[in-house]
């Protein structure tokens, strides 16, 4: 959509997320209700359409109950039948009207099936599973029960405005208003409340936003953090508890200074993995009104770093596509302490599998592909994966939170496909390739925007330019670009370590680290 409806959505955002993180810490679930999730806006707005966890069931776990729109308990009850049948046994009791109604999805990566509830009672709903993969699933992870908040027009008013949600800032032209590359101050406003109330970081302006040096400071290795207030980098940032949403690194070739990256923004004139000229990097990233932090490498990890090793594994992946394909799977480590509140966690492999049953390449590509990798198996669809786990004893979000492998190879992108990165992921692969990381156990594919900068790998001890001083007194690196300063909690304080960030929690709202994380 244009910047408008983001800013009205971010708003929106902002109000309920204050709100959700205060209860969380006064010991609420962080699972999201219809009563809880959104109390005070429009059933069509932003995310309304999803529907929030209500009960599993299965021979192991036979009874829930939940506290519905329409009926204040309703229990859900698991019956077997047969080998290839089961029942659940829905009692709805106590309506709130006589005119309410409760709508239900029972669904795994099997089954998908709608009920409507009017009436108070006992209400037998029989369930059958003709393969072999549908038997496994369900008595691994038995049936689930998801509750739709809206009616369905509200759901389909709340889909459109999901949609053009991320639409907007289509071009990469820097004075075309409001779908160029630039931020408008109507979104820029937005962004900060949001970040100030959904994370928990209230954003200062600095007296000196342009911050010039040499360019002959920066040298191969050298990491940028980078944010927009643009609605997707914080909408990262409050997933992953990162204050940046993109990362890319310095890299000269013959002496001459680019800048790598993992890239695929609408705003940005060049997609995949690619190089640009510092030069005319850092004019793009004024055009995208980006904040840009510059952090170089310390003496240990500068020594360590072999230029030509990262410019020969540049020249193996350039042209290669953002990573798409695993995307989700580097920022969920676990199965249950990595999802944001209004997400349920089981409607994700459920959400997947509907997208395959209209466009299956989709599916595949952005979720199936990379459970299949897990499983040593290919061309597998999401209920034949969910067969598969359950008989290895595990759900697909169990599956979903196995770590990501280097040099997977994937297909399906245009024109190239093969291994795949994203922005961080990129710059961790850089580090490793260049001998970083030594002989440590490393998949540069678990790194989040977050774990680079909070890698103990950068220069503390060298006096920073005279104007990184003057524009930030007290930041311990030079911020260059953006209106507002970064500040990054747990810079430069953990040190690299064999399977580094591959079973690390967000721990929503406070996003302190665990242990070893």
């Amino acid at each position: 959509m244009d910047y408008s409806q983001q800013e009205a959505f971010l708003e929106h955002a902002t109000e309920h997320h204050m709100l959700k993180a205060s209860k969380i810490l006064q010991g609420e679930s962080p699972t999201a209700t219809c009563e809880t999730r959104a109390p005070e806006e429009s059933p069509s707005d932003f995310g309304m359409l999803l529907p929030v966890f209500a009960a599993e069931v299965s021979a192991a776990n036979p009874k829930m109950t939940y506290k519905g729109r329409c009926f204040d308990e309703i229990s859900f009850e698991y019956e077997a039948l047969t080998e290839t049948s089961f029942n659940v046994n829905v009692t709805t009791a106590n309506p709130r009207s006589k005119l309410c109604k409760d709508v239900i999805l029972f669904a795994n990566t099997e089954i998908q099936h709608f009920e409507v509830f009017f009436f108070h009672g006992t209400h037998k709903l029989t369930f059958q599973m003709n393969t072999p993969e549908a038997q496994a699933d369900v008595g691994v992870g038995g049936i689930k029960a998801f509750a739709f908040c809206e009616n369905v027009i509200q759901d389909i008013e709340s889909l459109f405005t999901t949609i053009k949600a991320f639409l907007g800032g289509i071009s990469d032209h820097p004075h075309l208003p409001y779908i160029g590359s630039h931020v408008p101050p109507y979104m820029e406003k937005a962004n900060v409340k949001f970040i100030k109330e959904a994370i928990g970081w209230e954003l200062q302006e600095r007296p000196t936003q342009k911050v010039d040096i040499d360019p002959d400071l920066i040298q191969s290795g050298d990491f940028f953090g980078i944010m927009r207030l643009d609605g997707l980098d914080p909408m990262i940032m409050y997933g992953t508890g990162s204050r940046v949403g993109h990362n890319v690194m310095a890299l000269r070739f013959d002496g001459e200074l680019y800048v790598v990256e993992s890239q695929d923004a609408w705003y940005w004139p060049t997609h995949g993995l690619q190089r640009t000229k510092w030069a005319d990097w850092i004019k793009y990233a004024e055009n995208a009104d980006f904040h840009v932090t510059w952090h170089p490498l310390n003496d240990e990890a500068r020594a360590k770093f072999d230029e030509k090793k990262a410019n020969d594994f540049f020249h193996k992946t350039e042209g290669l596509p953002y990573g798409y394909h695993n995307f989700l799977y580097g920022w969920v480590d676990t199965a249950n302490d990595n999802w944001p509140p209004l997400l349920a966690k089981e409607f994700v492999p459920v959400m997947f599998k509907l997208v395959e049953d209209i466009k299956p390449t989709l599916a595949y590509n952005f979720f199936t592909e990379a459970l299949n990798k897990r499983m040593g198996v290919d061309g597998k669809n999401i209920s034949e994966m969910a067969g598969l786990a359950a008989e290895s004893g595990l759900t697909v979000e169990e599956l979903m939170a196995a770590p990501e492998q280097d040099f997977w190879e994937y297909t399906g992108l245009e024109p190239r496909d093969g291994w795949n990165w994203v922005c961080s992921a990129y710059v961790a692969a850089m580090y490793k390739e260049a001998g970083v990381f030594g002989d440590m156990e490393i998949q540069s594919t678990e790194f989040a925007t977050m774990d680079i900068y909070i890698m103990k790998l950068f220069d503390q001890t060298t006096p920073r330019p005279e104007a990184c001083v003057a524009a930030d007194p007290d930041l311990p690196y030079c911020q260059l670009r953006g209106k507002y300063r970064i500040e990054l909690p747990y810079y430069n304080t953990i040190a690299p370590y064999d399977h580094m960030f591959e079973t690390c929690a967000i721990n929503y709202p406070t996003y302190e680290r665990d242990a070893g994380c």
